[in-house]
């Protein structure tokens, strides 16, 4: 009998092992991860698993086809929530594109001749400009062979925002103050196609554009804007309406469908009506429909919506006399756009009050909504009525879109609806007091987040995070805009984790400085820890100069706070300053009064992260054993916690503490275990973190080839997420990699650290776990014995 696949990853797990008739232990053995990943997967500790040890677990059970699929799926979190699309990759559009054949070949043409690098695509909302650029930038690829990027800013609503943006879709996170240096780095020598999407809001970001066009000579940019950018040797084209016949005369039926902007109201019509039948009346109705709507593919689609609920002459009569009142409106919009606009007012017109009431309280939202978001922001169902009822009347009237491509429930709407609710709202009054409950609805979300992200299940809370992402920059926007200190300072204590662990550590500064920065009133505790979290981002930027204004600052508070966390934190900070510049002895008694702290306290995150930095300064005042001791006792709270993350990181300073010993097999035992901890959770920092370290066991094994293979592609996932080790984290593995690149010439070496730069994350993972499971040789070289202020470890 065929066997079904339950969709809950323990059972799934569970039910494929036994049916392959193995062990939790022997199915680890077998896909080469850790028996504690199946036990938490079967136990339901663990609701997803990185995409790596899916594939290995697929791989040991011997699925295959459809079932190894929906295994895949399931394990991923597929099936609870989607994974978000490759930063940079043209997305792929749900419908086909019609009748757009003679604008894509102009823009193609265009695109390929010499003299022209920025292409801007000019209209009015709704007219199909992002449609026409994606189908551009699909069809164009192979002309661009360093790769075609897109880049979507309708989301960002600060042009400070787009070079960061520009920069993640470039796989080159900022790394510093000069974020233009970096893209012109990247870029530089490439012959690429950057595609940005709705750039009218950000024209003072036009800048950025026109430097990289000077610096970047091989560069291309491909615009969609509804004005164009106004740069010397900008090339504009206007995108047209859709083409619509004269007249139906003698033709059949039929024959409307050769014109672009009848055949996309009848492909739209179909979706809500299939009944219709396409005869000679339906087809001169369709014509007059499109005719008043001048071909607007979005004023189309919206009256074709219309079309579940009336007749096609009605749609005609009531659109007829919608438009009639462009006589009235602003006669400084061109017509095009007064026509989108009063098509989505003729829609709008249509709902009922409570339904009027939620569309225009939905516009404060942006990168789509969840149901439960509803009612916190928008209001009880004595104002916007029932939540469910009310969106499934937008979505009938396409002012709402529901996103199909996710398995959970999420809403969005397009840009031009958006303003046109966005209006509404300011006509209303409404603006400030539902943005301040848009902020609140957020910042909820992100402090319940906070106390999850260090704990068991902490992946679908990061996740969640990332899904509402666009949501909580508004948020924290609008906390900093409006001066609004304590909420600033709160959003900031709240997300420092999710910033650190995605490596946005230059974003999570910016936002923490500029709360920092508010004036007005806060607890003392709250600023603290603000001053905290603003301090373990300037670390992984190795700003130890302003950790340690942060350091005086947070001691200051931390005696005015009645919470003692605040003074172990402040400590912390002091002590991490001290362990940048080589003072480690400086560094124990802080660290070891943050831990006398967390004991009193009882079991939490910062006791595991006191002993591991404390254990840390240990190991580097070369008092090994006490550290090791140390060590391990953060690693059972970490255990204890259900922190994988942390409990990796953890393990790669005991590892390191094993290669100060010249315990070599044990460094790499531990680094193993610890690479493949951090790679099933896609943790890059502990990724690199684990390849670094076994590199070093490489090099002490002779084998120069694979540590320089190893170390190159640590140092490309650093890069990528904008991570800067502190000086001492090197201390202990350095000399075992200047040793082995000592054996070989330096073109040699260069070469291996190339090969290891484009193996990619998952591909060096794979290369370090599956080629050392032999071990190491009998007789490892290792390097001549370190001081005290050379040796390190991981924190």
């Amino acid at each position: 009998m065929e066997q079904e696949i339950d969709g809950n990853l323990a059972a799934s797990v569970k039910q494929f092992r036994l049916a392959a008739g193995m062990t939790q232990e022997e199915l680890a053995e077998q896909a080469g991860i850790s028996a504690r990943t199946v036990s938490d997967a079967e136990r339901g500790l663990r609701t997803a698993l990185h995409h790596e040890t899916a594939r290995r677990l697929a791989d040991a059970l011997r699925l295959e086809h459809d079932k190894r699929r929906e295994f895949e799926a399931i394990a991923r979190g597929r099936v609870a929530i989607s994974e978000p699309a490759t930063a940079g990759a043209v997305p792929v559009a749900p419908t086909p594109l019609l009748g757009r054949a003679s604008e894509l070949e102009s823009i193609r043409a265009m695109l390929q001749r010499s003299d022209v690098r920025l292409l801007t695509l000019t209209g009015p909302g709704g007219i199909g400009k992002t449609r026409l650029a994606l189908e551009v930038a699909r069809q164009i690829h192979g002309a661009f062979p360093s790769g075609v990027y897109f880049v979507s800013l309708g989301e960002v609503k600060d042009a400070s925002l787009v070079a960061p943006e520009l920069a993640k879709a470039l796989g080159a996170v900022e790394t510093g103050p000069n974020l233009e240096e970096l893209l012109t780095k990247r870029l530089g020598g490439t012959k690429a196609l950057i595609v940005l999407d709705t750039f009218e809001h950000l024209t003072p970001a036009a800048s950025l554009v026109y430097s990289l066009l000077l610096r970047c000579p091989e560069v291309s940019f491909l615009v969609t804007s509804r004005s164009a950018l106004r740069l010397r040797g900008e090339h504009e084209f206007a995108v047209p309406p859709l083409e619509l016949p004269s007249e139906t005369g003698e033709a059949p039926p039929e024959s409307v469908l050769q014109w672009p902007a009848t055949a996309l109201f009848w492909e739209r019509t179909q979706d809500v009506r299939q009944d219709l039948v396409l005869d000679r009346e339906t087809a001169l109705l369709m014509v007059q429909i499109c005719r008043k709507l001048d071909g607007l593919p979005l004023a189309i689609e919206l009256a074709a919506a219309r079309i579940k609920h009336l007749p096609l002459a009605a749609v005609r009569d009531q659109l007829d006399h919608r438009l009639q009142l462009l006589v009235g409106g602003p006669v400084d919009l061109p017509l095009r756009q007064r026509t989108i606009r009063d098509t989505v007012a003729w829609s709008h017109d249509l709902l009922g009050f409570r339904e009027q009431t939620l569309l225009r309280r939905l516009s404060v939202f942006v990168g789509g909504w969840s149901l439960n978001s509803i009612e916190t922001v928008c209001g009880p169902v004595d104002e916007v009525g029932d939540v469910l009822a009310g969106i499934s009347a937008l979505v009938d009237q396409s002012l709402v879109a529901l996103d199909r491509k996710r398995p959970d429930v999420r809403y969005d709407m397009l840009d031009v609806v958006r303003e046109y609710a966005a209006a509404r709202l300011f006509e209303a009054a409404e603006t400030e007091p539902i943005a301040r409950r848009h902020a609140l609805h957020y910042l909820t979300l992100a402090e319940e987040a906070e106390r999850h992200l260090v704990r068991a299940g902490h992946e679908d809370w990061f996740r969640r995070l990332d899904v509402e992402r666009a949501n909580l920059r508004r948020g924290m926007a609008w906390t900093i805009e409006h001066g609004e200190t304590v909420l600033a300072l709160r959003y900031t204590v709240a997300l420092w984790r999710y910033w650190r662990q995605l490596g946005e550590f230059a974003e999570g500064r910016r936002w923490s400085d500029a709360a920092l920065a508010l004036p007005g009133e806060a607890p003392a505790s709250l600023r603290a820890k603000a001053l905290w979290a603003s301090s373990a981002l300037a670390f992984r930027q190795a700003d130890h100069a302003r950790m340690a204004e942060l350091a005086a600052d947070a001691l200051e508070l931390a005696h005015q706070s009645e919470d003692p966390m605040d003074l172990r934190n402040a400590l912390t900070i002091e002590a991490m300053v001290a362990m940048c510049q080589g003072r480690y002895e400086d560094a124990l008694d802080p660290y070891r009064e943050g831990v006398a702290i967390c004991r009193r306290i009882g079991l939490t995150w910062q006791l595991g992260t006191s002993y591991l930095n404390l254990g840390t300064a240990l190991l580097h005042a070369r008092c090994v054993d006490d550290a090791v001791a140390t060590l391990n006792e953060g690693l059972c709270v970490y255990r204890e916690l259900g922190d994988d993350i942390f409990a990796a990181r953890i393990t790669i300073v005991i590892a390191h503490a094993a290669l100060a010993r010249r315990d070599v097999a044990r460094a790499n035992q531990l680094a193993r275990e610890a690479l493949m901890a951090a790679s099933e959770q896609g943790e890059r920092e502990g990724t690199a973190d684990g390849l670094e370290t076994l590199a070093a066991v490489a090099a002490a094994g002779g084998k120069s080839k694979r540590a320089a293979t190893l170390a190159g592609a640590a140092a490309v996932i650093r890069e990528t997420i904008a991570y800067q080790p502190a000086p001492f984290e090197a201390a202990i593995i350095g000399p075992f990699l200047q040793s082995a690149q000592r054996n070989v010439s330096q073109q040699q070496w260069r070469r291996w650290l190339q090969a290891g730069r484009a193996l990619g994350a998952d591909a060096a993972v794979t290369f370090a776990l599956h080629s050392l499971s032999e071990g190491q040789d009998s007789s490892p070289r290792l390097p001549r014995k370190r001081s005290k202020h050379n040796r390190s470890s991981s924190n």
